[in-house]
């Protein structure tokens, strides 16, 4: 018997049987369109849900190659409350899943992926700072990452902070990104120089703040790095925000 006239005859029969009977016909047939229905119904939903329920970042900090430890949580409500966030209105974000290799002779898949999240998050204009260690820092401050912190902070700051400036040499910076890629004399790139010795700079900026005196900052997140540093992005969108950070983690 023809497939079509088989099922014609099936359709038929249905009409008097009974309800268990269509019911277990319907999902024998229809299963999978039912399923891939409510798949794509519930994603649906799920991604208007977010679309509608998220919020603008009041603040994001980026923690590169950083733990964040128990009590982190409590820490950052404490700044949430002391820079009076509306979180009705906004998040605040502290990422810490990113790991970049200091040590740029090893570079693995973390390094790679991380790498190219800060950058994404860069130039999206998401990231307002980035703590790191000083290695992994330089290759950031010396491609303009970075605010000219004597452009942010006030004079009182600067006072209380410079002790604790990094800074970056805009000379060998210069240097740097005027050599080809593809020139055999690219392997001579110049040295960055030592970022706390501004007085060995042709032209020193300072880019940021070691975190040395942030001390319940370092009990609440452990930095694998040595000698972690925080920088301010260049293109921050919450420059007050940033500022009123800076004075939390140093208070």
């Amino acid at each position: 018997m023809p497939v079509m006239d088989e099922f014609k005859e099936e359709r038929a029969a249905l009409k008097n049987g009974t309800l268990k009977e269509k019911i277990s016909y319907f999902f024998c047939y229809y299963k999978w369109h039912v399923i891939i229905t409510i798949a794509v119904i519930d994603f649906a939903v799920s991604l208007i849900h977010q679309i509608l329920t998220q919020k603008d970042n009041a603040f994001f900090a980026a923690l590169i190659n950083t733990i964040e430890l128990e009590d982190a949580g409590n820490y950052n409500q404490g700044f949430t409350e002391y820079a009076a966030i509306d979180t009705n209105e906004y998040d605040t974000m502290f990422d810490t899943s990113m790991r970049i290799n200091p040590d740029p002779s090893s570079v693995d898949e973390s390094t790679m992926t991380s790498t190219q999240k800060v950058m994404v998050y860069l130039a999206a204009q998401e990231i307002d700072v980035l703590a790191a260690g000083d290695i992994v820092m330089n290759s950031y401050a010396y491609n303009d990452s970075f605010y000219d912190l004597r452009e942010l902070l006030t004079a009182e700051q600067i006072t209380k902070y410079e002790p604790y400036f990094y800074y970056m040499d805009r000379a060998v910076a210069e240097e740097r990104n005027a050599m080809d890629y593809s020139d055999p004399d690219y392997a001579t790139l110049p040295d960055y120089p030592d970022p706390r010795d501004p007085e060995s700079m042709r032209d020193p900026v300072p880019v940021g703040i070691y975190l040395d005196a942030a001390d319940t900052l370092k009990e609440n997140y452990y930095f694998l790095d040595e000698n972690p540093i925080l920088a301010v992005a260049a293109n921050t969108k919450h420059p007050e925000t940033v500022l009123q950070y800076i004075e939390y983690i140093f208070q």
